[in-house]
C-alpha cells in the first residue's frame, strides 16, 4: 500500500473505493470490490456501475453494499472504528471511502496527489464538543 503513497487518484485504478477494498483484501484475503474492478475508468462509469450492481448512486452506496455482502459488521457508533476498518466519510461535498490509519487517529484515502490523512475527530476548542466526518464504519471479524 505504501507504493501508492504518491500515486494520484484515477477512476477504476486508484480511487477511494478501490484503495479501501485493496486494504481490506490485504488484511483478510477477500476482495469486497470484485464486482466493480475493471468495469469503469471515469466517474460517470463508476456511478453507472454502482447503479447496475447495487441500485445506488454514490460511492457510499457501493461501500454499504460491499460491506453487507461480505459480512463486515457495521459499528453502531462510527467513532468506534479502529485501524484497518472501512469508513465512509465527508470530504468536502462528497462522501468517500477510506480506511482507518494504523495509528487509529486518521482516515487514509486517495486524493489528487496520492494518499492523504484526514482526522477522525476534531474537538471544538470553545465547547469541547467532538465532531467527526465519519458517516458510517465497518469492521471484519
Amino acid at each position: 500500500m505504501l507504493a501508492r503513497r504518491s500515486a494520484p487518484f484515477k477512476w477504476g485504478e486508484n480511487d477511494c473505493a478501490l484503495f479501501a477494498a485493496d486494504g481490506i483484501e490485504a488484511i483478510t484475503g477477500v476482495d469486497i470490490a470484485q464486482e466493480f474492478r475493471g468495469t469503469y475508468t471515469t466517474e460517470a462509469g463508476a456511478l453507472a456501475r454502482i447503479a447496475a450492481v447495487c441500485g445506488g448512486s454514490t460511492v457510499a452506496d457501493a461501500a454499504v453494499y460491499c460491506a453487507e455482502k461480505h459480512g463486515l459488521v457495521e459499528w453502531k457508533f462510527p467513532l468506534m472504528a479502529q485501524r484497518g476498518d472501512l469508513v465512509v466519510f465527508q470530504n468536502g461535498a462528497n462522501l468517500i471511502a477510506g480506511l482507518v490509519h494504523l495509528a487509529g487517529r486518521h482516515i487514509v484515502a486517495v486524493g489528487p496527489g496520492g494518499l492523504f490523512r484526514f482526522p477522525i475527530a476534531e474537538v471544538d476548542e470553545q465547547t469541547g464538543a467532538i465532531s467527526t466526518a465519519i458517516a458510517r464504519a465497518w469492521h471484519y471479524e
